[in-house]
Order: structure tokens, then C-alpha cells, then sequence
């Protein structure tokens, strides 16, 4: 018997959650490190929404200016066309993301290796921009430790008109097969303000030591007696139990 109601109130308790909106509208997703076989549709659900889409064949400038969202955090990730899903991405604070690293040096964010290195002065002006599982990497251009194989790394070109460069074990240039993305999101909803205390309900009592019972009543000037019901009926109190009050 006890485990039927304990059944029961469950349901009733999930009825009132949906009812009446109770939990949130989503579930913040802002995963740590590396992440695999993602759906576009867990981003969206989660508050994350697309910045910039353009196929793997697309130039990105030497700055990279194109790809860097207003909002506060930045996942990277790709697609190929037509699908749904992310094979490799990974997030971090924006600020972080595009702030500039020394050539091979990438830094640790969020669970994850970034390096973001202008090519201006570098491989005839091709940087790159991306992420990677450790801190080896090799920027000749693009990241090319074991390009086709890793998995867990994606690299871009910067200022180099053929696109590219990595998805995973994909190696990409001037594909456009294949999509580059980027995703924005600035945090967690903030918790909804406390509702006001109510204000005390003013209260107003006439005291009086020398009045009788019914001339209290008649002059407090807090009273309001339009039709005069009030009054007949403290005078019929008056009349029966006034003796009692002093």
C-alpha cells in the first residue's frame, strides 16, 4: 500500500512540473574536454545557438575576425553536409579561445588544448586555429600530428584560400562536403529575483477607556456604514449584550 501512494505522488508530483512549467526550459550544457558524437540538436536544447556556418572549402581570414562570437563561451566543431551530427567538438570561454598563442604552445582550457597563432609572420602568412587532446601539436600551417587518424583533433587555416584543415580523421582542404561551425552561448540563466516580501496589513484599532461600547463604534472614523446595516446590528449587540462591556 505504501509503495502505490509513494507511486501515485511521484505521478502527481511529475503532473505538476509539466502543468505548470515548473523546471527549467533547459538543461545548461557546457561540457569539459573533448567530446564525440554530438547532436546539433543537444546544443540548441541547451541555450547554445549558431554563430557561423561555412563549408571546410571557406577561407577564414589571417584574424579570424568571421569566427569570433559576442557571447561568452565558444564551442568549435564541424559536420558533413546533411547531417546532424557533431563528430568532435570542444568548449571554452570565448575571450580564451581567440586569445593569440606562441607558434607549437597550445594552452589548457577547459579540459582541452587550444592554439590560436596568427600566421602573419609565419609559413608565408597561414596560421591556424583549433583544439587538440594534448599539448603536442605541430603547426606547420595547420595541426598535422597524426592527421587522419586522431580522432580528437580539429584544425583550421588561417589566411589560406584553401579552407580547411581537420575534422576528426577528416582532412579537408577546400572540401565542401564538410562544414565548419561555431557555436555560441553566455552561461547559465540567471536564478529568477526572490518575489517581495508582502507588505503588513495595516490594522486600525480606535482605543478608548471612557466611551461606551456603541459610541466607540460610531465615532471611529475608520468605519464605513453606507446603507446602515451596520450600525442596526451593533445596535441589536448593544442592545442584548452591552451591560457586559465596560
Amino acid at each position: 500500500m505504501r509503495s502505490k501512494l509513494k507511486k501515485v505522488a511521484t505521478v502527481i508530483f511529475l503532473a505538476l512540473f509539466t502543468i505548470f512549467g515548473i523546471q527549467s526550459s533547459y538543461a545548461d550544457y557546457y561540457p569539459t574536454g573533448i567530446q564525440q558524437n554530438v547532436s546539433e540538436q543537444t546544443l540548441r536544447d541547451n541555450g547554445w545557438t549558431l554563430f557561423y556556418e561555412q563549408s571546410y572549402g571557406t577561407a577564414i581570414s589571417s584574424l579570424a575576425t568571421e569566427l569570433r562570437p559576442n557571447g561568452k563561451y565558444v564551442i568549435l566543431t564541424g559536420k558533413a553536409v546533411g547531417s546532424s551530427t557533431l563528430p568532435v567538438l570542444a568548449a571554452a570561454p570565448t575571450l580564451d579561445v581567440f586569445t593569440y598563442t606562441t607558434l607549437n604552445v597550445p594552452q589548457l582550457i577547459n579540459g582541452t588544448y587550444w592554439y590560436f597563432t596568427d600566421g602573419q609572420n609565419i609559413y608565408n602568412g597561414i596560421g591556424s586555429i583549433g583544439f587538440a587532446p594534448n599539448n603536442e601539436i605541430n603547426q606547420n600551417q595547420a595541426d598535422v600530428i597524426e592527421w587522419g587518424t586522431d580522432p580528437l583533433r580539429l584544425s583550421w587555416h588561417l589566411n589560406f584560400d584553401g579552407g580547411g584543415f581537420r575534422l576528426g580523421v577528416e582532412v579537408l582542404n577546400y572540401s565542401t562536403d564538410y562544414l565548419k561551425q561555431v557555436w555560441t552561448w553566455n552561461g547559465p540563466a540567471p536564478a529568477p529575483a526572490p518575489a517581495p516580501a508582502p507588505k503588513p496589513v495595516e490594522t486600525y484599532v480606535r482605543k478608548s477607556t471612557n466611551l461606551q461600547f456603541n459610541e466607540a463604534m460610531y465615532e471611529s472614523d475608520k468605519l464605513s456604514d453606507p446603507d446602515g446595516q451596520l450600525r442596526k446590528t451593533v445596535d441589536a449587540i448593544d442592545a442584548k449584550y452591552g451591560y457586559l462591556i465596560k
